[in-house]
Formats: structure tokens, C-alpha cells, sequence
């Protein structure tokens, strides 16, 4: 067990960042310093404009708590099993044009837009056949 120091400081981390769950509408997924935020809509037009409006207020919370995003870092992607442009899709927080991406790694895991496992299983396959040559 850590000290006291350290139980306390990652105690009210949690408490601090489990609060960033209620700045907005998004379903938000907590990871150590990660944070993925997700929502969905049957319609693209709406989706965009409710993601914008909701990245607001995420940004307001940021602001408000004294923080700041590494917008670098920052990505979205727009899963799909229909024909949909994604460059059509624009995602702007704090005057930031966030970047959209085909697939993403995130806990380990390869998500693809198209919502397929095939990529993922490549690089599990890559993976098995590098550590059994070693």
C-alpha cells in the first residue's frame, strides 16, 4: 500500500477526473489520463453539431479545473458499417480543427471505422509470429 500522500493524491484524481463525466453529454470512458469521449446519432448533421456544442462545455470544464488538452493528441473517428465521408465530418474545440482518423489503438485494441476486426487481427498475428521467433 502507498503512502498516505499518494493514496490521497490519487484518490481526489479520481474524484476530480470522474467529474469531467458530468460537464457534458458525451458517454465518457476514464483511463488513467485518458479520456474517450463518445455519442451517437442516426443522423450525421446532428451528430456534428451536438459533438461541437458538447466539446464546449468540455472545454469549459478544462478551463474552469485549470488544465489544458495536448490537442496534438486529440483525434475523433466516426464509426460506421455505412458508406460515410469522414473529411465531411468536422470537429473544431477551443478554435482547434481536430483531426479525424481511419482507426485508432485504444487499451490495446485496433478500432477500425468500418467496424471490422481485420486490421486488429493482423497485428495479433504480426505480434505472435515476432515473439516466436525470438
Amino acid at each position: 500500500m502507498g503512502s498516505p500522500r499518494a493514496v490521497l493524491f490519487h484518490l481526489c484524481f479520481s474524484l476530480f477526473t470522474l467529474d469531467i463525466t458530468k460537464a457534458s453529454s458525451f458517454h465518457a470512458t476514464l483511463f488513467a489520463d485518458d479520456i474517450n469521449l463518445h455519442m451517437s446519432n442516426s443522423y450525421s448533421n446532428v451528430l456534428q453539431t451536438t459533438v461541437n456544442l458538447e466539446l464546449c462545455k468540455i472545454d469549459h470544464w478544462v478551463r474552469a479545473n485549470n488544465l489544458s488538452l495536448n490537442y496534438n493528441k486529440t483525434n475523433f473517428m466516426v464509426l460506421t458499417s455505412r458508406k460515410h465521408n469522414p473529411a465531411s465530418f468536422k470537429v473544431t474545440i477551443n478554435n482547434h480543427n481536430i483531426s479525424p482518423e481511419d482507426n485508432l489503438k485504444y487499451l490495446g485494441v485496433l478500432l477500425v471505422n468500418k467496424l471490422n476486426w481485420k486490421p486488429h487481427v493482423q497485428k495479433v498475428k504480426t505480434s505472435c509470429i515476432d515473439t516466436s521467433t525470438r
